[in-house]
């Protein structure tokens, strides 16, 4: 019963974690400069509590999952976890970009950052590949 918490404590706060990044590589990436200011006011904290708060949940359940109940021997989770690390990285560029643009809303970030949207799908799409057939 234990592992079922878990696993749907996980899978809801990857769904928040997600949503959060995409949203945040729409307003980066795709909102004009002169209305990004009052966006960004309002998503930084969105980002602060939620995004974030679901990026530890994400960390924390899957870590319990791994540690108690998975282990760490399929080469799929192995994989998962270094994508699972370039997304973090990228959830604190965002964040970054954010807090930078609220100050300077005509500053451009990276193009990495401002393409966020189609790395964070694509990512996700693998990952939920990884987990449901484990292929190595």
């Amino acid at each position: 019963m234990d592992y079922l918490v878990f696993k749907a404590l996980h899978v809801i706060s990857i769904v928040i974690l997600v949503g959060g990044m995409l949203i945040n590589g729409f307003v980066i990436g795709m909102v004009p400069a002169p209305i990004r200011g009052g966006v960004i006011t309002a998503l930084r904290r969105y980002d602060r509590y939620i995004t974030n708060g679901a990026l530890a949940g994400t960390w924390v359940f899957g870590l319990i999952l791994a540690i108690k109940y998975v282990g760490f021997s399929g080469g799929w989770l192995h994989l998962k976890l270094l994508i699972v690390v370039m997304l973090s990285a990228l959830s604190g560029m965002q964040t970054a970009w954010l807090r930078r643009m609220e100050a300077n809303p005509l500053l451009d970030p990276p193009a990495f950052v401002r393409q966020s949207v189609p790395i964070v799908l694509a990512s996700s799409a693998v990952i939920a590949v990884l987990v449901v057939i484990k292929p190595f």
